[in-house]
């Protein structure tokens, strides 16, 4: 497994992330990844579901994978892109106002999410904030938070069943399936034909956005994926380009004390370009070298270092080691990803990043 998927995903050759979702990404995260924004609702992993088949007219069809247990969703977003009205039905409004509702329609009928005003002349992109209940599988059945499974924003039961369990889950009981319907009426509630955009890839693809969190905060990654071939090791990209003369390579490093030292991580280099969108790569940063005594406050060493130095360098006893040197503080990492049903997510992943280096 890798950053909690137990397969990734694999970017086709034809699609490119939502533009949402690339401008997200450059919105939390600076140019090399760093986290330095909170995402939306104070989200940590943002999800873009793309229509599926059953998509048509004013329907749009999507399922929702990959939820894990205890993931908390925030809210829900739809995106969906309209054309004008056509000037014909533009007479029959008041105030060039119309309504445009969205509800979510299944199979135990249909039930409104949200409805808002539109000006007549107006076109383009509109977000519906539609609530985290939305991707509950009972939505609307009347089951409360606990039957288990995930909690939605205003504590609806996303799978009381416990079934969505990662993003490589497919069959139809590991996918929350929701539809949507459009429509668009006058003021006095008369309906008025309206154009909406599909398509599962392109500049105008309508998205179902979940916003997410864990409540413990483990954003970790787990165990790392086998590696068939790594072509070149973590190095500068400038040292790629430049190479070091003899004279500089047969100079030995004159050991120092306890510093931070660049690790470059490069995506591509071990295999995980097919699915990683961005950052290509990023300075992971190392600690190395010695915690020698006596420790200096530059060192940012715990109490218990500088008890331990104190007790090695005296000598009386040899089993006692000097402190190592580690990192003392992290930042984390945004990740722009395909999982393994080749949605796109923006994920936070903590303590990714040596920020500063210690004897501890």
């Amino acid at each position: 497994m890798a950053f909690g998927m137990s397969e990734p995903g694999v970017r086709r050759w034809y699609n490119e992330p939502p533009q949402y979702m690339l401008d997200l990404y450059n919105e939390v995260a600076d140019s090399s990844g760093l986290t330095r924004l909170p995402g939306p609702y104070g989200a940590t992993i943002v999800r873009a579901f793309s229509e599926k088949d059953r998509s048509r007219d004013s329907l749009f069809s999507f399922s929702v994978t990959g939820l894990g247990a205890n993931e908390h969703v925030l809210e829900v977003e739809f995106h969906v892109h309209y054309s004008r009205l056509p000037k014909a039905e533009r007479h029959l409004l008041e105030d060039n106002i119309y309504m445009m509702e969205v509800e979510r329609v299944s199979e135990m009928g249909s039930q409104a999410l949200v409805k808002e005003h539109v000006a007549a002349h107006s076109s383009g992109w509109r977000v519906f904030k539609v609530g985290g209940d939305v991707v509950n599988r009972d939505f609307g059945s009347g089951l409360d938070e606990s039957s288990g499974g995930i909690v939605g924003a205003s504590g609806g039961v996303v799978d009381p069943s416990g079934g969505v369990v990662g993003p490589s889950a497919t069959s139809d009981q590991d996918q929350i399936r929701v539809t949507l319907q459009v429509t668009a009426t006058t003021l006095a509630g008369h309906p008025l034909p309206l154009t909406l955009h599909h398509g599962s890839h392109g500049t105008h693809q309508p998205l179902l956005v979940l916003f997410t969190s864990h409540p413990d905060g483990n954003n970790t990654i787990t165990t790392p994926l086998p590696i068939p071939e790594v072509r070149k090791t973590f190095e500068s990209p400038s040292a790629n380009r430049v190479r070091r003369s003899l004279d500089e390579d047969r100079v030995p490093r004159i050991p120092s004390g306890c510093e931070r030292r660049d690790m470059y991580v490069d995506f591509d280099a071990i295999g995980w370009s097919s699915w990683i969108v961005y950052p290509k790569s990023y300075n992971a940063y190392q600690c190395t070298g010695q915690c020698s005594f006596p420790l200096g406050q530059n060192l940012n060493p715990t109490n218990h270092a500088t008890v331990q130095s104190i007790i090695h360098h005296s000598g009386e006893f040899p089993e006692v080691q000097r402190p190592c040197c580690v990192p003392s503080a992290y930042g984390n990492l945004s990740l722009l990803f395909y999982d393994a049903e080749e949605n796109v997510v923006l994920k936070q992943y903590n303590q990714m990043v040596a920020m500063q280096c210690g004897c501890h």
